[in-house]
């Protein structure tokens, strides 16, 4: 069974939240989040926000290889829309 956009989103969400609580992220980690926002970026039906809260944080985690500011994790997941 394929995994959802929604799994997808929650997925992220939960990586960011993970690495914005403990201040690390594992390689592993890092590799995920860059494959999730790959993947979602290509769906066709995703809202324009959710496109460029993707790209936001696509930018963030390209230029900077370290966590996340929790702030930002916070506003991103609003976004994402997922508990």
């Amino acid at each position: 069974m394929p995994i959802t956009t929604e799994d997808k989103l929650h997925l992220l969400a939960d990586l960011l939240r993970n690495q914005a609580s403990e201040q690390y992220m594992t390689t592993d980690e890092a590799e995920q989040i860059q494959r999730l926002i790959s993947t979602l970026s290509t769906e066709p039906n995703l809202q324009p926000i959710l496109k460029e809260t993707l790209s936001a944080i696509e930018e963030k985690h390209q230029l900077n290889h370290q966590p996340f500011a929790e702030n930002d994790v916070v506003q991103w997941i609003n976004v994402l829309n997922v508990e």
